[in-house]
């Protein structure tokens, strides 16, 4: 799967833009679309071209820059989930897409330890995918993205329906604390 002018702009809606550097909700010092440069700090190539090629005449060229480094960084996650997930080449370019927005909002390393959800993707259960993203601490902290990619990987609506019951009856607090985004 190549990374879509349609992801692009999927992960731009759920990250916003900051020119500035600012803590994410898990306190990380972030910039542009997301770029969090504590765990993933500017290579010395992107430091080069900002320094040397970048001219910032307006908040449309920061974008620009910060584009680019948000497509390598979602090529990136592709690759290593290329490498690291033996059924990737099996998910649905839906499935792929929602993995690789979780690679890039909490890293390859976290999404991988979704063991239930990755499962049940991999067994062709939109159901239990959809309700073991839900019930994480990734859907408490960013609840609309969360809700957006399990509706993904739900595939329709009765399942989605299916798995927020489930939340419901098995995680209530957590139900609760994500209902609202639904």
């Amino acid at each position: 799967m190549a990374i879509t002018d349609k992801m692009i702009e999927r992960v731009k809606k759920h990250e916003g833009f900051s020119e500035k550097p600012y803590k994410d909700t898990v306190g990380k010092v972030t910039i542009g679309y997301g770029r969090n440069i504590e765990d993933n700090p500017f290579s010395v190539e992107e430091l080069c071209a900002l320094f040397k090629g970048v001219e910032w005449h307006s908040k449309k060229d920061a974008e620009d820059w910060a584009e680019i480094l948000m497509r390598s960084d979602l090529e990136n996650v592709e690759s290593e989930l290329n490498a690291s997930l033996a059924m990737w080449p099996q998910c649905t370019k839906e499935q792929q897409t929602v993995l690789i927005d979780l690679g890039f909002n909490i890293g390859v390393p976290s999404l991988l330890s979704f063991k239930n959800m990755l499962s049940a993707i991999d067994n062709e259960d939109p159901v239990t995918a959809a309700y073991e993203l839900l019930n994480s601490k990734y859907a408490r902290q960013v609840k609309t993205r969360a809700v957006d990619n399990a509706r993904i990987l739900a595939e329709d609506r009765k399942n989605f329906e299916e798995a927020l019951k489930m939340l419901e009856d098995n995680q209530y607090q957590t139900y609760k604390a994500i209902k609202e985004y639904t």
